[in-house]
């Protein structure tokens, strides 16, 4: 047997749940750009079409459409208002998820990982309070699907992992949240 030229051990450090379509829709960078856009406001298609061009994006209406339908049939966006115009209806998207498509700042590594062992106690302590819940292990009585792999069901795994993923979702989209934006903003 040959001696291997590089071993080392690789950690998880992010959990990200999705669907075959959903990762082909997020695949395209025009797509996350379209995602970011209607996180500021629901737009229709030819709103988005001049906020990408100003954004260095210049494409054409129809490309956006396709993006657009793309993003629905994913379940990323959805239709918020249609409204009469000139006898045609034109329809107006908000997203459904939340991307941020930035990397972080050079140099705030060691500040996260801090951040991150600390917040993960915590969040161990949340996780245990949800996997202990007659409510949520009601769910997964009938649900013994078993993993091709390790023959373990992680359906309870997923279940709280996205319990957690739409609760914080809520918590950032509120009103408070906002003001502890602020806060960080006069802190500096």
């Amino acid at each position: 047997m040959a001696e291997p030229l590089l071993q080392r051990n690789v950690r998880v450090r992010r959990i990200i749940a999705v669907d075959q379509k959903t990762a082909q829709a997020l695949g395209d960078p025009v797509r996350m750009q379209i995602l970011e856009a209607l996180a500021h406001k629901p737009m229709s298609a030819e709103e988005l079409t001049k906020a990408l061009a100003s954004a260095g994006q210049k494409k054409a209406i129809t490309t956006i459409r396709h993006h657009l339908d793309a993003l629905k049939n994913a379940g990323l966006i959805e239709t918020t208002k249609m409204v009469e115009v000139r006898g045609a209806v034109m329809k107006y998207y908000g997203p459904v998820v939340r991307v941020f498509d930035f990397d972080t700042p050079s140099g705030t590594d060691d500040i996260h990982s801090k951040l991150i062992q600390e917040t993960s106690s915590k969040l161990l302590k949340i996780l245990r309070s949800i996997q202990v819940d007659k409510r949520f292990l009601s769910g997964f009585e009938k649900n013994n699907v078993a993993c091709p792999f390790c023959k373990g069901n992680h359906s309870r795994e997923k279940a709280a992992m996205e319990i957690l993923n739409y609760s914080l979702a809520r918590a950032m989209e509120g009103g408070d949240y906002a003001g502890l934006l602020a806060l960080g903003k006069e802190a500096r």
